[in-house]
């Protein structure tokens, strides 16, 4: 009976050291940790909040019939963003306030 009890511990103490054995190859085997170092592609861009806008009535000559324009209406007020004022290498979304409602209007 003694002799079952050391053999199993002993069988314990080989799995034990074996697991260990394992895990410490795991670990060495692991890739070394990297710090996270974004590239900075663009420089940060304030948002656009307070755009100015035309009425409707008043834009003669300032957006040619054949120009593309993304119009929204909430709450029953229009409004529209011509798409060449949208588009650009430094701006592409208007924050704006419509219908009592805060929208981002985007190309």
């Amino acid at each position: 009976m003694k002799d079952r009890i050391l053999q199993g511990i002993a069988t314990i103490l080989v799995a034990l050291l074996t697991a260990g054995v394992w895990v410490s190859t795991v670990e060495a085997q692991s890739p070394p940790q990297r710090d996270f170092n974004p590239r900075v592609l663009m420089k940060h861009l304030r948002p656009i909040v307070d755009a100015p806008f035309i009425p409707a009535t008043k834009v003669r000559g300032q957006v040619a019939d054949n120009e593309l324009v993304l119009g929204v209406v909430v709450a029953g007020q229009p409004r529209a963003y011509p798409i060449n004022m949208l588009t650009g290498p430094s701006r592409e979304i208007i924050n704006d306030q419509l219908g009592g409602r805060a929208i981002a209007a985007t190309w």
